[in-house]
């Protein structure tokens, strides 16, 4: 593939450049330069400046990539020459795809996605949307695949959320995948396809409000399909968003729960969205809460690791380290609860902790007035 004068801009920049390096959460995993935003640009300079093809260990760097975007929050040249490292990683990939270099780990999840909706290679049937009823409704539910798939009591606080306070709304019956996951891994075309896909699903019920929980799925359907051309019509909010619009309605009303909370913030919802508030806003509506912040937050959040496919050539089994980073930082601003926006987050984050770990659906769902 031709690289474009963008992509250019960022390789010659960031092969020089050390600074963002301690924020790359695939660089302490295994503490190899190959892993660093630096290292990576060095590797394709080499590629698309010194004409050497593309060798193993040079892939697997771009595969180890978490496309977290922490680079750019730490970047002090950002402004000024809009380097993007997450861009020039999945352009690298779609060139390795497009020459037929992708691992077999890589190829594995692209198989799964095709054959099965997810990347884990789960059978429909074993969703939680593989039961459902669904109906037309002017909102949408869409879950994702780790919710509907691994961490399915998001979806039913969720789902009890907006029953008590009596939404009209559905589930697509066998949630499909929205490509997100295919594009990021290198496979374009076939991301685009499966958009189209989903869209005609969504279409059918004839919603005009789409609530998402997965960052993914929320950051395809909110910029990934416009630049592809499609778009849905109607509007897109993440849970956190439409549980501040249920509560600022009075709709939805919290009890009292004191105690100190602090929130996970997510790469693609903050940092590709700019979703910060939403959710701390809604921690915050719960009377006698005291919202603590962790030492790294907002754009300067730590990775819990959304976009972690593979590593090394194999699937990627290293939440735990992305976990514990965050779960320290968590205990050492005395928080009682950690609450998050992803099901990888609340997987990867739990793991490593003995507080509780709540998604932001779970929270509003336990903090519920029922009298109110």
């Amino acid at each position: 593939m031709k690289i474009t004068e963008k992509e250019l801009n960022t390789i010659h920049a960031c092969r020089y450049c050390p600074m963002c390096r301690h924020a790359c959460p695939s660089e302490f995993i295994n503490y190899k330069e190959s892993d660093t935003p630096r290292g990576r640009a060095m590797l394709l300079y080499s590629v698309y400046k010194g004409g050497k093809p593309f060798e193993e260990s040079t892939i697997d760097a771009i595969y180890n990539c978490f496309l977290c975007g922490a680079c750019k929050s730490w970047c002090e040249g950002q402004e000024i020459g809009g380097y993007d490292i997450p861009e020039l990683i999945k352009f690298a990939r779609r060139d390795i795809v497009e020459q037929g270099l992708a691992p077999q780990s890589v190829a594995n999840i692209r198989n799964a996605l095709l054959a099965y909706d997810n990347t884990f290679g789960i059978d429909k049937s074993l969703s939680y949307t593989a039961s459902i009823q669904e109906k037309q409704a002017n909102i949408l539910y869409l879950l994702g695949e780790g919710v509907n798939y691994k961490h399915p009591e998001i979806a039913r606080a969720f789902t009890q959320v907006l029953d008590s306070c009596g939404e009209e709304y559905t589930l697509l019956k066998d949630e499909p995948t929205s490509g997100k996951e295919l594009d990021l891994l290198g496979y374009r075309e076939e991301a685009k396809d499966k958009a189209g896909r989903l869209l005609k699903r969504i279409r059918a019920t004839g919603c005009m409000t789409v609530v998402v929980s997965d960052p993914l799925l929320y950051d395809a359907l909110r910029n990934d399909y416009p630049a592809w051309g499609t778009s849905f019509e109607g509007e897109v909010l993440h849970v956190s968003e439409y549980l501040l619009r249920l509560l600022q309605s009075g709709a939805l009303r919290l009890k009292p729960n004191p105690g100190k909370v602090t929130l996970a913030d997510s790469e693609f919802l903050g940092r590709l969205n700019k979703i910060y508030e939403a959710p701390r806003e809604v921690i915050a509506s719960v009377p006698g809460v005291e919202v603590v912040e962790m030492q790294w937050h907002h754009e300067y959040m730590q990775s819990a690791g959304e976009a972690a496919f593979t590593f090394d050539d194999r699937v990627f089994d290293r939440g735990k380290d992305l976990g514990e980073k965050i779960s320290i930082k968590a205990e050492e601003a005395q928080a009682d609860m950690i609450v998050v926006l992803s099901a990888t987050a609340k997987q990867h984050i739990s793991a490593t902790t003995t507080l509780n770990v709540l998604d932001i659906a779970e929270f509003a769902y336990q903090n519920i007035d029922k009298k109110g």
